[in-house]
């Protein structure tokens, strides 16, 4: 009888590499071990090679004789059951999680949306990677659900939530849980403007906006992205390898000036601009007026540019009225212990809008190692939430990049250990302590090693336990 198959999880993206799907994209067929993939295979998200995945925990075998039977989706709602707000990354990835600890809980899922499933990183690369939106969808939210026996409620609004009634409040009535997750992630926030076209700038923070990016981008020649933060720089990349003319305009004089230290942030402006990006950093953009069929965009220092379209990537606000309706303590984002659990111990939050010691976590990674935190709490058990930083593949063709950025407010200093050429590796320091690096060129190509002792030196300081 052979083994079953496995899946490894990327500890830089959080992408999951499954061996009996496999990677068609990459050449791998269904049934492709993890062992039997060349060395020089890389995550499809975010680049690094097969020393930076791991093995996921293997789901319970609920196909088996004697198997607990998984609930269906007709199933009415379960007053000790547990409900999940939010069906992005950390709200799917609580379901998939406790149904890994517990293969009869009742779940039931209650999205904005249809709940499909996708990667959002693929968003700022889709272009350029030729990917039509339909085709980043990996499961319906309806297949989701049927293969974890989760009861979805898509298209629905959470009105408020009734915590001495433990009730969701919706449009149809009130959900009832035993166990509340709180997975509602976060918002765009656009920068302020004036001007009459202020209105109609757009932004992009899930597959139904960037659906209607692409729709919007028919016929269009020249956008402008305001904002060169992570998302709004990769975003600025992949139109312009699909033929647009760009503009990328920030009032900071660096492009991802809170990510990069200022020489890679310097040498990244002048990539940019050598591919083709017309780079506005050094100034706000003050107002977006109309002008025929399009617009122009005034900086704050009177420069004026044309446009056909403008895209807001100018940073996220986490959604918090769902928890300050339920009582719960709310601060920069909705603040748990490592547990997961917010100031009401039957009411969880994860993802994006979770406060963990004061700071939230927008990455994929620490997003499903809190939901696997998450999970492991609602079951019963204890596997504290570790924080630790993340390592940033970010997706810009004209100048390879990987950076561990210090924990916020940390006072260190960077320095550059090495350069070749243009290329250089800088590591940050707290005291003698390393504490971030930054990599760019060929020195990325070792970002994952150092970040990995990195992480193992910041999991004893975190958690001493582990020492």
């Amino acid at each position: 009888m052979s083994e079953p198959y496995r899946r490894y999880i990327c500890l830089v993206c959080g992408y999951i590499y499954d061996e009996a799907k496999g990677d068609s994209d990459s050449g791998l067929a269904p049934g492709t071990r993890f062992e039997d993939i060349p060395e020089d295979w890389y995550c499809p998200l975010c680049g690094v090679g097969k020393a930076d995945f791991v093995p996921l925990e293997d789901p319970p075998d609920t196909a088996g004789p004697g198997a607990a039977a998984l609930p269906g989706n007709d199933e009415g709602p379960d007053p000790e059951g547990v409900v999940i707000v939010g069906a992005g990354v950390a709200g799917w990835s609580v379901a998939e999680a406790l149904r890994r600890e517990d293969a009869g809980r009742s779940i039931t899922l209650v999205a904005a949306d249809d709940a499909a499933v996708y990667s959002k990183p693929g968003l700022s690369n889709a272009l350029a990677a030729g990917r039509a939106p339909g085709e980043l969808v990996e499961a319906s939210g309806a297949e989701k659900a049927a293969e974890l026996g989760v009861r979805l409620e898509a298209f629905t609004r959470v009105l408020a939530v009734d915590a001495g009634r433990r009730r969701v409040i919706t449009p149809s009535g009130g959900l009832p849980y035993g166990e509340l997750v709180l997975a509602t992630g976060a918002r765009s926030v656009p920068p302020p403007l004036g001007g009459d076209g202020a209105g109609e700038v757009r932004t992009v923070n899930s597959l139904t906006d960037y659906r209607q990016l692409r729709a919007a981008l028919a016929e269009k020649r020249r956008v402008t992205v305001l904002g060169a933060g992570l998302v709004g720089t990769e975003l600025a990349e992949d139109l312009n390898a699909g033929g647009f003319e760009v503009t990328l305009a920030d009032p900071a004089p660096t492009p991802l000036a809170r990510l990069l230290p200022e020489p890679l942030g310097d040498r990244l402006k002048e990539a940019l601009a050598a591919s083709g990006i017309e780079v506005c950093c050094g100034t706000p953009v003050a107002e977006v007026r109309r002008e025929g069929a399009g617009y122009v965009i005034k900086g704050g220092d009177g420069t004026e540019w044309p446009t056909d379209l403008v895209i807001a990537a100018a940073g996220l606000e986490p959604v918090l009225e769902p928890a300050r309706s339920a009582g719960v303590e709310v601060g920069r984002g909705i603040p748990v212990d490592r547990s997961m659990r917010t100031s009401d111990p039957r009411i969880l939050a994860v993802g994006d809008g979770a406060e963990v010691a004061g700071q939230c976590y927008a990455f994929i990674e620490p997003i499903q190692r809190q939901a696997r935190a998450a999970a492991a709490t609602l079951a019963g058990r204890e596997a504290p939430f570790v924080p630790l930083p993340p390592l940033i593949r970010v997706k810009t063709p004209s100048l390879p990049l990987a950076v561990c950025p210090p924990a916020p407010g940390l006072v260190g200093r960077w320095e550059e250990e090495e350069r070749s050429g243009g290329d250089s590796l800088l590591l940050h320091f707290d005291g003698d302590r390393v504490t971030g690096l930054a990599a760019s060129g060929a020195f990325t190509e070792r970002a994952g090693g150092l970040y990995r002792r990195l992480r193992k030196e910041t999991e004893h300081v975190e958690d001493p336990a582990l020492s």
